[in-house]
C-alpha cells in the first residue's frame, strides 16, 4: 500500500513542483516504485520532465471526469494515462483544462474524494504517491489533501512566506476535522535557503519554535542548477548529481524514508 504525500503551500513559487519531482526521482533511485500526480493546472511537473501537455489526450482532468461519471473509472483508463519510462518514476500528467474542473463538477456528490477514489486502484502498484498541488485552495487542492497520508509544506525563508505557512496549518486543521482525520504533517521544508544570512537563520529558528525541531525538514540551499534542470526536462539528479541541490534533496529523501517507515 502506497504512502501518499501531498506537497502544498498557499503561496505560489514556493518550490512545490521542484520538491515533488526531485523527491520522486530520489526515492526512485533508492529502488522505490513512485507515482507523481500533477494536480496543478499549470502542469509544471509535467513540463519539467519534458512532456508537453497539449499533446496529451488523457490527463488528470479526464480521469476526474471519468471518476465522477455514472459508469465510473476503471484501472484500464488510469493505466492509459500514466506516463512510464520517461523517468524512473511514473506520472499522471496535467494540462490547463484542469482549472475548469471545479466549475464542471460543482454539483458532484462526493466531489472531495474523487482523487482518493481514483488512486485506490493503483495503491498496490506503488510504494510512494506524491501529489503536486496548486497554490489556490479549490476543488483539486482539497481532493489532494483528502487523498494524502502526509503533508509537506515547502517554504522560502522569508517572513512573508510565514503567512502562507500559517494558512496551510489552518487548512490542515480544517481538513483533519472535516474530511481526512488521517492527514499528518510530515514537516516544513525550507527551500531557496542561504544559510549565511541572518534572515534565513531567524526564519528557521521561528519554524523550530512554532512547530518543534522534528518538524523542520533538511533545508534545500540556493542552487541555480535547481532552476536550470527543468528547462532540460531533467531532475537535479540527472542534470547535476554532484550539486548542492542534489545533495540536499538526497538528505530529504533519507528523512522522508525514515519518517514514513519505508526505510
Amino acid at each position: 500500500m502506497a504512502v501518499t504525500i501531498v506537497v502544498a503551500n498557499r503561496k505560489g513559487g514556493s518550490g512545490k513542483t521542484t520538491t515533488t519531482v526531485n523527491l520522486a526521482d530520489g526515492l526512485a533511485r533508492r529502488g522505490k516504485k513512485v507515482l507523481v500526480v500533477d494536480a496543478d493546472s499549470q502542469a509544471q511537473a509535467t513540463v519539467s520532465i519534458g512532456i508537453l501537455p497539449h499533446r496529451l489526450t488523457m490527463t488528470l482532468y479526464e480521469l476526474l471526469h471519468l471518476a465522477a461519471s455514472p459508469r465510473g473509472l476503471g484501472k484500464e483508463q488510469i493505466n492509459e494515462t500514466v506516463i512510464r519510462n520517461q523517468k524512473l518514476f511514473d506520472l499522471i500528467p496535467s494540462k490547463p483544462d484542469l482549472s475548469a474542473v471545479e466549475v464542471e463538477l460543482a454539483n458532484q456528490t462526493g466531489r472531495e474524494s474523487l482523487l482518493k477514489d481514483l488512486l485506490l486502484d493503483v495503491m498496490e502498484d506503488y510504494q510512494f504517491i506524491l501529489i503536486d498541488l496548486p497554490p489556490s485552495l479549490g476543488f483539486v487542492a482539497v481532493n489532494g489533501l483528502v487523498a494524502a497520508d502526509w503533508l509537506v509544506i515547502p517554504t522560502e525563508p522569508s517572513f512573508l512566506s510565514m503567512d502562507g505557512l500559517a494558512q496551510m496549518m489552518g487548512i490542515l486543521y480544517r481538513v483533519n476535522a472535516e474530511l481526512n482525520p488521517g492527514l499528518r504533517l510530515m514537516g516544513v521544508l525550507p527551500v531557496k535557503c542561504d544559510l549565511r544570512t541572518n534572515l534565513a537563520r531567524s526564519v528557521l529558528a521561528e519554524i523550530k519554535n512554532n512547530f518543534g525541531e522534528e518538524m523542520l525538514l533538511p533545508p534545500i540551499r540556493n542552487d541555480i542548477r535547481l532552476a536550470e534542470a527543468p528547462s532540460f526536462g531533467k531532475t537535479i539528479f540527472e542534470y547535476s548529481p554532484a550539486s548542492r541541490g542534489a545533495q540536499d534533496y538526497e538528505n530529504l529523501v533519507e528523512t522522508i524514508l525514515s519518517r514514513s517507515g519505508e526505510q
